[in-house]
């Protein structure tokens, strides 16, 4: 097993060919990580992290010993800076590797200034500076998917399926050999040091989209679920299940908040009240800079779609 935690970055084995890395984003830990699959021939990686963090990518691989033109596939969820900001710095140092996106994020990856990182900026504000502007990929080196798509690295076989709700160019990655779920953003967002489940739905969040697509993963009967944010679980099925009870649930307490005209910033000491893991959270906020910062997005997404349901 190959274990690595330097200032910058850590790197754990999940399971044998898997590898986590904790891109340490803005120097915090349990934030950001990426996915590492190698057969001992070729390897892929499941996201690639924001584009400030490049350079922790490239000696994170050179840590575990994966030489750059073994680099197959690029696997997005989606193009959102934090999943795939280093995608267009990174292509360069892999001469044989694809890039793989949904056909509605394969635009922004070519050409980020034109939506991309300027509405990053208007959502993100401070937050996009620290993931960093991305660099362009080139239009050859991607391959748009819309339906269910099946790919095969050696004897490992993956299924990239359609989640939309976080995102509409959202996809969730299965690897079939070991049952585990790459999920993205379309899972929530789990801290696994304190059992703690959070939303994860910026504007313009879509629930309707989000539960089907918590029902399709669902489907699947997966083990394992890794999370980009923030690393993994082997209760695949509860936390898929968890993850759509608290979706419903803060929506309809936000529903009727907004009818009280209860305040945003009372809206979560309300919810906390009867979720417990946000409870948790919030005790432990102040090691969890990112993740408070991507809960208030998150509860502004929630309260959005109720606005625009009105």
């Amino acid at each position: 097993m190959i274990t690595c935690n330097v200032m910058e970055y850590s790197i754990g084995e999940v399971m044998e060919g898997v590898w986590f890395i904790d891109l340490k984003v803005d120097g915090e830990e349990e934030y950001t990580g990426i996915y590492v699959f190698s057969d001992g021939r070729e390897a892929l990686l499941i996201d690639v992290g924001p584009s400030s963090t490049r350079g922790k990518v490239l000696g994170a691989l050179r840590d575990i010993g994966i030489p750059f033109d073994s680099v197959r596939y690029l696997l997005l969820t989606h193009v959102h800076l934090d999943h795939g900001g280093a995608c267009g710095g990174l292509i360069h140092f892999f001469p044989n590797a694809t890039v793989i996106v949904h056909r509605r994020g394969a635009f922004h990856l070519v050409n980020p200034d034109a939506v991309l990182w300027k509405s990053s900026i208007k959502v993100l504000g401070s937050v996009a500076e620290i993931y960093g502007k991305p660099e362009p990929v080139p239009e050859e080196r991607v391959v748009s998917i819309e339906d269910t798509f099946y790919l095969s690295l050696g004897n490992l076989d993956f299924e990239i399926l359609p989640t939309p709700g976080h995102a509409s160019h959202h996809v969730s990655i299965y690897c079939r050999n070991y049952r585990v779920l790459f999920p993205g953003d379309s899972a929530g967002v789990y801290v696994p040091s304190l059992d703690a489940m959070l939303p994860n739905t910026p504007p313009p969040f879509k629930l309707d989209k989000a539960l089907s697509s918590i029902d399709a993963m669902i489907a699947l009967n997966p083990e394992v679920i890794a999370y980009t944010h923030f690393g993994v679980s082997r209760e695949g099925l509860y936390n898929l299940s968890r993850c759509r009870r608290q979706l419903t649930a803060w929506y309809e307490l936000i529903r009727e908040m907004k009818v009280r005209g209860i305040g945003e910033e009372e809206m979560l000491v309300v919810i906390a009240q009867s979720d417990e893991d946000l409870k948790r959270f919030i005790a432990n906020s102040e090691r969890l800079k990112g993740l408070q910062r991507g809960l208030r997005t998150s509860l502004r997404g929630l309260i959005q779609l109720v606005e625009d349901a009105q």
